[in-house]
């Protein structure tokens, strides 16, 4: 069965089942995320959700739900980019940089890191929280 939402204000319809995250992916929707990965190259789907960081905001719903863990329903309507999404999506990426080794500079993923990369996105330049 086939379900119709939308996103971000494009209507779509993906399958029953699938994810917030995957059904904006259809439609070149970028949400960010650290812990839900698709290493083709190793046949393994690291789907914990537990990063939260690809929180999105859905009409009627009081909390933000995690894309990567939240099956679309018919009708729903998400915003990727609300401000308090991204505002939720800062936080979360302060807190985990909080309790990360700080030794950027001679960590293999140095200029290679998502957690960084992601930090520089959402312009995280100071960590507020301590680990």
């Amino acid at each position: 069965m086939d379900i119709q939402l939308t996103i971000n204000d494009i209507p779509l319809t993906v399958p029953e089942g699938t994810s917030i995250l995957d059904a904006a992916r259809t439609v070149n929707i970028d949400i960010p995320t650290l812990c839900h990965l698709k290493l083709n190259e190793m046949h393994y789907n690291n789907n914990i959700a537990s990063c939260r960081v690809c929180v999105v905001e859905v009409e009627g719903r009081r909390n933000l739900a995690s894309s990567c863990s939240t099956p679309v329903a018919s009708g729903m309507v998400v915003k990727t980019d609300s401000l308090r999404a991204i505002q939720a999506r800062r936080a979360m990426v302060e807190l985990l940089l909080s309790d990360h080794p700080k030794s950027c500079l001679t960590c293999a993923k140095n200029m290679d890191c998502d957690l960084r990369a992601l930090a520089a996105e959402l312009g995280v330049r100071a960590i507020s929280y301590e680990g």
